[in-house]
């Protein structure tokens, strides 16, 4: 009798648990957790992201214009850049519920091709905390950066110099991944994987306006 209440039982309980878990979501370009759910901060925006001492003060300026262009996108304020209040400290991002953006001079020798990288940490399907790292590191074997970064300011004459990054088009980048997006290499997102030497990609196409809008 306890064998055959079992049988009944188990099946039953399997059934309701699967009730329970959370509904999978179309990703709309986001990354999903374990239930396909959309990983966001689920309207808890703007996220106020905080500027590491080490970020030289020429850029501040494009990371400011990176947040104010995924507003235009959104048509909301995605973003709070603090600029009168930098972080100071040892430069290793840390889960400390301050999300940070860091000009980072040091870095794994086997990933040195690797612009910036954006760390994100949530629970269930709402992300907590975000952190940013620029590759600023020299390249142990030439003893050169591995990258060089450029901005074109607003009216700016200054050519731009040869075989660099624009700043603002990698902060914007990384900016969709404090979002939740992941890589896209089609539709000429602004988050493809790769952002190619003197490329001022710092519009946002149609594919990634419509894909923050699904979020938020």
């Amino acid at each position: 009798m306890r064998k055959y209440l079992a049988f009944l039982l188990l099946p039953l309980l399997a059934t309701l648990l699967q009730g329970c878990a959370p509904k999978p979501q179309e990703d709309c370009g986001f990354v999903q957790n374990v239930y396909g759910e959309r990983i966001s901060w689920k309207g808890e925006v703007p996220v106020t992201m905080y500027l590491h001492e080490s970020v030289p003060a020429e850029y501040v300026r494009a990371i400011e214009s990176a947040a104010g262009t995924w507003q235009d996108a959104s048509g909301k304020k995605l973003f709070n850049i603090v600029t009168n209040q930098r972080v100071s400290g040892p430069i290793n991002p840390q889960k400390d519920s301050k999300n940070v953006i860091y000009y980072f001079n040091t870095w794994e020798s086997d990933k040195g091709s690797e612009q910036a990288r954006t760390s994100i940490y949530w629970i269930g399907d709402q992300i907590k905390e975000a952190d940013m790292r620029i590759n600023a590191a020299t390249n142990p074997v030439t003893k050169l950066p591995y990258f060089a970064y450029y901005w074109n300011q607003p009216g700016s004459t200054t050519p731009e110099p040869a075989n660099a990054i624009n700043i603002e088009a990698l902060v914007i980048h990384e900016l969709g991944h404090v979002l939740g997006l992941k890589h896209k290499d089609k539709d000429a997102s602004v988050m493809a994987t790769y952002l190619a030497s003197n490329t001022d990609r710092t519009n946002i196409p149609d594919t990634d306006r419509s894909a923050v809008q699904c979020e938020y």
